[in-house]
């Protein structure tokens, strides 16, 4: 009998659209910029004055947003009942250590106030990730995603085409839309994984889904986004080999190594230059040996690791104006950023947090395989496909705990995991794997639930 999980959507389902839609919305006026890419180099690449005054200053527009965002979530919590919530496992006690030692932290921030605020933002997009998860199935957060990431790309090229400044065929152009060209290049990504994923999830309109898919996978390429494409080839990769079959995937693998090897036998020393441009999505690899900079961010973020090793400077409290301030001047660039992931975390909550952050990704893939295996559901495959992209992308980004989309994306996909109870649960689990490996486990399950019919009405004649 299939899994729930994994039959696919009639069109008679209802959807919750002004959920979504609301959502996108608040997304939009928090993080996006018409304008962005009239303003030219220096909307990419502020200075460090710039990154400074940023560190204060208060859109009136982005907290009215965050505000309605936060009662839209308390309503949803207390007007939708939907899943119970409740602790299932590891992995939700490890995502309730981070949140409760990020709050701690505002004990000893450098920067109180900061902190809170971070704080404040912080928990809101919890507590919005919390009513999603409870009243949305992960297969409708697949959706979201899809449909979030596909209406700020058509925005995004709108506004190029508008402003005149999409010029996809000019020496150096980087696709940016609304965002910052690693932004949108985040955001092509995950059209591209949600276009995937709902094309096998849902039974009507595959077509649309997966040619948004490769839509996204082009503008990806645009944005010349190198971290972003490669977590995306990463993730794609990953979630492939979840939902092919092993013929599938023998024959993909054979087909990709027979086709590169041809390229190189017939191409030769010929293919090299054009290979490593095409890596490095045409921009210029001159700087490519020292990670555009990151090294040296790197080297100055670990004289500061060394004084608070383990507890770190507080939720978001580390680039304060003083920081940025001495790490770009040493630099001689705008610094606000660690330019990855785990070091952000690390000067932000130390080792503890890091672990736990670490932990809650990697806990949150083992359980999306193992639940994929068990419901065979794509869904599930998305989910671990989706956190691999932010595991391998907080390598070499920070956009994984910047960018307000992420990280509402990552709460409610490991709440979905952690805090929800699923029906196939364990047992169906365990029967399935010893199914597959001794060939006994479906008929133990079944011998159980004969056992179970047999004895109810045995007990309701005594």
């Amino acid at each position: 009998m299939a899994s729930p999980y994994s039959r696919p959507t009639s069109r008679t389902e209802r959807f919750p659209w002004l959920m979504f839609l609301f959502l996108a919305v608040a997304f939009f006026l928090c993080n996006h910029d018409l304008y962005l890419s009239k303003k030219g180099i220096d909307a990419f690449n502020p200075s460090e004055a710039d990154l400074v005054a940023g560190v204060d200053a208060h859109s009136l527009i982005r907290r009215i947003a965050f505000l309605s965002l936060g009662l839209f979530a308390v309503a949803s919590l207390i007007r939708h009942r939907g899943a119970r919530l409740r602790i299932r496992g590891s992995l939700g006690w490890t995502m309730l250590f981070l949140v409760g030692w990020a709050v701690l932290s505002l004990a000893w921030a450098e920067e109180p106030a900061l902190t809170l605020r971070r704080l404040e933002a912080f928990g809101i997009l919890c507590i919005a990730a919390a009513a999603l998860a409870r009243r949305c199935s992960l297969r409708e957060t697949v959706l979201l995603t899809f449909y979030c990431s596909l209406l700020f790309l058509v925005i995004g090229v709108s506004a190029e085409i508008l402003l005149g400044t999409f010029r996809p065929f000019t020496p150096g152009y980087r696709f940016a839309g609304t965002l910052h060209p690693n932004g949108q290049g985040i955001n092509c990504a995950l059209l591209l994984l949600a276009g995937i994923a709902a094309g096998d999830t849902e039974k009507h309109r595959r077509t649309v889904f997966r040619a948004s898919a490769l839509l996204g996978l082009l503008f990806l390429i645009l944005t010349a986004s190198r971290t972003g494409f490669a977590a995306a080839i990463v993730a794609l990769a990953v979630y492939l080999a979840a939902v092919c079959s092993r013929r599938a995937k023998t024959v993909l693998g054979l087909g990709v190594g027979i086709a590169f090897c041809s390229l190189l036998l017939v191409l030769g020393n010929a293919l090299l230059p054009d290979l490593r441009s095409t890596l490095n999505l045409g921009r210029d690899d001159s700087t490519v040996g020292s990670l555009n900079g990151r090294t040296g961010v790197w080297e100055e973020c670990r004289h500061y690791i060394d004084r608070r090793p383990l507890v770190g400077y507080g939720f978001g409290s580390f680039w304060t104006q003083r920081h940025i301030t001495e790490i770009s001047a040493t630099q001689k660039w705008g610094v606000a950023q660690a330019h990855s992931a785990y070091l952000e975390c690390l000067v932000d909550l130390g080792l503890v947090g890091l672990a736990a952050y670490v932990f809650a990704l990697l806990g949150g893939i083992a359980r999306s395989f193992a639940f994929h295996r068990a419901s065979q559901a794509p869904a599930f495959a998305f989910s671990g496909a989706f956190l691999t992209f932010c595991l391998v992308d907080g390598l070499l980004d920070s956009a994984v705990l910047v960018s307000m989309q992420l990280i509402f994306l990552t709460a409610a996909v490991l709440i979905e995991l952690a805090f929800r109870r699923h029906e196939f649960g364990f047992r169906r689990y365990l029967s399935y794997v010893l199914s597959r490996n001794y060939g006994c486990g479906l008929h133990l399950q079944q011998s159980r639930d004969a056992s179970k019919r047999v004895a109810k009405p045995h007990a309701s004649t005594n």
